[in-house]
């Protein structure tokens, strides 16, 4: 599964709408014994995606995602599964998160779960914000995939259901994109910061954010850090945040009018560099796949022409058209196919 990784995170610093904070219980504080158990639970899980035992899953999936909404969990299975052949599982972190508390609004909709855990004598702080979560406990636990291949992380959100651990959520991850991880590329995008290249280190600062933390709903000290120093460094025509509503216009080479609507990373190809990505909005599905390529790669050379200093740090470009009520045309353009105009 390709994953595209854009431009969500301007909004994680926004005001949270304030509900009751639910209980969260690190590793460090639970008994041994929860810990053991909510631990070999993931393992299990861990070991039955490793081995493809999709009906195994899914018959010890809670009942909301077992039937007709198991399917991104088996996707994401399918995704991790051909990455962890082979692979030694770790725990990393496990966390246990009460919402036993947690009451519908009184017109019956589901609350968010808010989960803050104090680390390290209150000089850290982990957070979850689960949207829509039914009331129960749950755990979250953090398994790394250790082979040959890649590394990959694999997160379970997991409720307690008559005594036993049910699967409530397959998050995986690579930990590493073109041979470098989170780390080398959080360094890259500070370096890309002082060479005055923003557009650089936005993406850089992009691609780490996908490669360190392990769910979307997870935040912490370090993240936030992380978070704040992306924001601070997105350039001025995307420090709002892009949509099919507030596109990025630019000039075509032929005139007409570029509306990207969103912008972020591909690691599909596993090239090194790393590609960009780009969505463009576009009035009518493409008839003919030749003049369709034609209208992406010129939307890639627009890109390059606008803002040049991309040239060095990516291998090339993905360009997705959306036309409304089609899939998108997607196609990928090497820098070497997209000569400086």
């Amino acid at each position: 599964m390709r994953r595209l990784l854009f431009a969500l995170s301007l909004v994680v610093l926004l005001p949270l709408p304030k509900v009751y904070a639910d209980g969260c219980t690190s590793q460090a504080a639970m008994p041994a014994a929860t810990r053991t158990i909510i631990s070999q639970a993931a393992l299990g899980f861990a070991r039955q995606i490793q081995n493809a035992e999709i009906a195994a899953i899914r018959a010890n999936t809670i009942p909301a995602y077992s039937g007709e909404n198991f399917t991104g969990i088996q996707e994401a299975i399918g995704e991790a599964s051909p990455n962890i052949k082979g692979a030694i599982f770790n725990v990393q972190s496990v966390w246990l998160l009460d919402a036993s508390n947690l009451k519908p609004s009184p017109d019956g909709t589901l609350q968010d779960g808010q989960f803050f855990c104090t680390l390290h004598s209150a000089m850290s702080e982990v957070s979850f914000i689960i949207p829509s979560l039914p009331q129960g406990r749950y755990a979250l636990a953090i398994v790394d995939s250790v082979s040959e291949k890649n590394p990959w992380q694999l997160s379970f959100l997991m409720q307690e259901i008559a005594g036993g651990w049910r699967l409530a959520g397959f998050f995986p991850h690579a930990l590493t994109a073109g041979g470098h991880d989170g780390l080398w590329y959080w360094r890259a995008a500070r370096d890309f910061t002082v060479k005055k290249q923003p557009w650089n280190a936005w993406f850089y600062y992009k691609q780490t954010v996908a490669l360190l933390r392990p769910v979307t709903f997870m935040s912490s000290t370090h993240l936030d850090k992380l978070l704040d120093e992306m924001n601070k460094a997105a350039p001025h025509a995307v420090a709002q945040g892009l949509s099919a509503q507030s596109p990025l216009v630019l000039k075509n080479a032929d005139g007409s009018d570029l509306f990207i609507t969103a912008l972020g990373t591909d690691t599909s190809l596993g090239t090194s560099p790393i590609d960009l990505a780009m969505h463009i909005r576009v009035d009518a599905p493409v008839s003919d796949p030749i003049a369709g390529r034609a209208r992406n790669r010129l939307a890639a050379a627009t890109l390059l022409k606008s803002y040049p200093e991309l040239r060095s740090a990516f291998h090339g470009v993905w360009i997705f058209a959306d036309a409304p009520g089609a899939s998108p045309f997607a196609t990928e353009e090497p820098m070497t196919n997209l000569p400086p105009q």
